[in-house]
């Protein structure tokens, strides 16, 4: 072993130094950092398949929070056709004794998120039946939100006599 003999103890050991560095490097490159970048996709995919146990669940409960907010605010995306003849045809099945007397115009309130559809509706009959059938529409009717009944005993015309006019004010909401 020539070759080694012509450099010094110090140069022997730097040229180590210098060597054992370098397989540090290599090995570190080559093993560990893999290994590390391993053990971070292996927490990566533990926390996606502990995400993916709990979709249902997830699933679920959104699905219970969206039903919720429906009961409370209506359901959404109705058009006004639709709220208006789902009225009606709610109002034929469960009225008795009380008439529609007039349905006005739709007023729309717009907001960069949402729509707001507020129908007016008047009805006309006695005040038993007309709380009777608010009631039926509070719990059953789930096309839009009841939010404000008036009732006013008045004469429309000098020919009529005083009825009880109940307005029912209703709101859905629309994206």
């Amino acid at each position: 072993m020539t070759f080694f003999d012509k450099y010094s103890y110090k140069q022997k050991n730097y040229a180590l130094l210098v060597l054992i560095v370098l397989l540090a490097a290599a090995v570190y490159k080559r093993s560990i950092s893999v290994t590390i970048e391993t053990k971070g996709y292996e927490r990566e995919l533990d926390a996606k398949i502990e995400t993916a146990g709990k979709a249902l669940e997830d699933i679920a409960m959104k699905k219970t929070e969206i039903a919720l907010l429906n009961r409370m605010i209506g359901k959404e995306n109705l058009s006004v056709e639709k709220v208006q003849q789902g009225f009606l045809n709610f109002f034929a099945q469960h009225a008795r004794q009380i008439n529609v007397y007039k349905i006005d115009e739709v007023l729309k309130y717009q907001h960069p998120d949402f729509t707001i559809n507020t129908h007016q509706i008047v009805l006309k009959g006695g005040y038993l039946h007309t709380l009777d059938f608010i009631y039926r529409m509070e719990k059953e009717f789930d096309l839009a939100r009841l939010v404000n009944v008036s009732f006013e005993y008045k004469k429309v015309s000098s020919e009529d006599v005083e009825t009880l006019y109940t307005t029912l004010i209703l709101q859905n909401y629309m994206k």
